[in-house]
């Protein structure tokens, strides 16, 4: 009974204190951007790195928390911290990532669950190592996993936020943008890794400064999303209103769906103008929501969001696909804006087609 509350014990200092953390940065963000079943995804998708990286690994063990071969202090880094920034160059790529706050957690979440399942590996092969040694993996070495990966996250976000709040037609993906955040994880990583013979040490710098970077990036995220939130929605309340007026709004975009709307004739003319309009209004309704949700008073007209989506889909459809690329080509909508719409389906309770 004692060994079984002993493994028990071992396997909790190793695997619970980065899910703890986990958990309290999701709780600090104030526009609740994440729901259990994306961070579930995003552990998924830290786990499978380490499967990845494993095979690899497993070939170099030495010793316990983080060994002493040259592998473990200088190649290591580099493959690990390689593998988990794939999954993040892919959440990017598919513009699942809004904010810099969306950013830090989904990194902070894959590098946990690359912890997660490489401490399973530790704990597996050598379960006769003492408390300690979990402790250290779990507040430590656990930890380093996950904030290396959230600051190449916030590093890349902010290399690619002219790009993301540009018009989504002129989006131009870049890997460039993850370079430099990788260059500092590796060497954070590193670093960590030259202390096997003190890993206390390691544990404790882990363990104390990883929750000061993360939040203060918190902050200054949370900040920046509020500015961008306000101009934002204010702009995007002006194109409502002047597309109410009949008129086209101001702007490049303006002037080119204009000379489009001369050559497709009144009727597509009408619902080009009709779907710009509800998709500017939804995507005012998603930050004004952001917004609420951040001063704790959420309050969606579900009725009236529904039947703007559904409308949409009529009118897309009604304009046929040639005209209706050629138009979608010309909206003066952002990535981020086009994210902030998924947001706002997940916060309905289910998507909308």
């Amino acid at each position: 009974m004692g060994q079984l509350l002993a493994e028990a014990a071992h396997w909790g200092l190793a695997l619970i204190p980065v899910l703890a953390m986990l958990a309290i940065f999701v709780w600090l963000d104030a526009f609740k951007l994440m729901n259990l079943r994306e961070i579930l995804v995003l552990l998924l998708l830290g786990g499978i790195a380490a499967l990845v990286a494993w095979p690899i690994a497993g070939r170099f063990l030495d010793t316990l928390p983080i060994g002493y071969s040259n592998y473990s202090r200088f190649i290591a880094p580099w493959l690990e911290e390689a593998l988990k920034a794939i999954a993040m160059i892919g959440l990017f790529r598919l513009n699942r990532i809004g904010y810099k706050l969306d950013a830090v957690i989904s990194g902070f979440a894959i590098g946990a669950g690359f912890s997660v399942v490489e401490n399973i590996f530790y704990l597996t092969v050598f379960p006769a190592y003492g408390a300690g040694t979990w402790l250290v993996r779990g507040l430590g070495t656990a930890v380093m996993h996950g904030t290396t990966l959230a600051i190449l996250a916030a590093i890349a976000h902010e290399l690619a936020e002219r790009e993301m709040r540009e018009s989504a037609g002129d989006f131009r993906f870049r890997l460039w943008w993850f370079l430099p955040g990788y260059l500092i994880a590796v060497a954070l990583h590193t670093v960590f890794n030259q202390f096997p013979d003190r890993p206390l040490v390691a544990m404790l710098g882990a363990a104390v400064l990883a929750p000061v970077a993360i939040i203060g990036i918190f902050n200054f995220g949370q900040a920046e999303a509020e500015r961008w939130l306000t101009a934002e929605r204010i702009a995007h309340r002006a194109q409502v209103e002047a597309l109410r007026s009949g008129a086209w709004p101001e702007g490049p975009a303006g002037r080119k769906i204009a000379g489009l709307a001369d050559r497709v004739g009144p009727e597509a003319t009408r619902r080009m103008r009709r779907y710009w309009e509800l998709h500017a209004w939804l995507v005012a309704e998603a930050e004004d929501t952001m917004m609420e949700e951040a001063a704790g008073d959420v309050e969606i007209d579900r009725a009236e969001v529904h039947a703007a989506f559904a409308e949409l889909a009529g009118l897309k459809q009604a304009l046929g696909k040639s005209t209706f690329a050629a138009f979608e080509a010309l909206l003066p909508f952002s990535r981020n804006d086009y994210w902030e719409l998924s947001e706002m389906r997940q916060r309905l309770g289910r998507q909308l087609r």
